[in-house]
């Protein structure tokens, strides 16, 4: 019979001074993502639904809402009986699990809505001069969504 080889053996000296650079380096590379901004949309989707609410849209439309964003959002927040209330107000069949009507309501809200998030025949002014809101509108409109 063969013995098998024996394993080589390993100095400490070596595993800790290689630990000790894997540490610096990840210190180093936490301490600039720390640095970086992350953009997760947010901001706009508060934005967009700041303007709707001032612009009276959740009054007109039965989504309370033209941008797909705000309303993806308002779905995340719904139980699925609210799900379903809406599909039914909507028109559409309010029945199977909760990420099926999801995907149903916003197939509807595209096809709904798409006329509506496009400026259409003459442009008129979208909300009074003398409104008391007209500062607040007028200033979410210049910062752009």
């Amino acid at each position: 019979m063969k013995k098998a080889p024996k394993a080589k053996k390993t100095s400490v000296k070596a595993t800790r001074k290689t630990s000790g650079v894997r540490k610096s380096t990840a210190a180093k590379k936490q301490k600039e993502l720390d640095k970086l901004n992350l953009s997760d949309g947010k901001l706009e989707v508060e934005k967009a639904r700041e303007l709707e609410v001032l612009l009276g849209i959740d009054q007109m439309n039965i989504f309370k809402t033209n941008n797909l964003e705000v309303f993806k959002d308002d779905l995340s927040e719904m139980t699925t009986t609210d799900l379903q209330t809406l599909a039914a107000n909507v028109g559409i069949f309010p029945g199977g699990n909760k990420m099926a009507l999801k995907n149903r309501l916003i197939k509807e809200f595209i096809s709904e809505t798409k006329g509506r998030r496009a400026a259409m025949g003459t442009q008129k002014p979208i909300i009074d001069p003398a409104d008391p809101n007209f500062e607040r509108v007028q200033k979410l409109m210049s910062e752009g969504l």
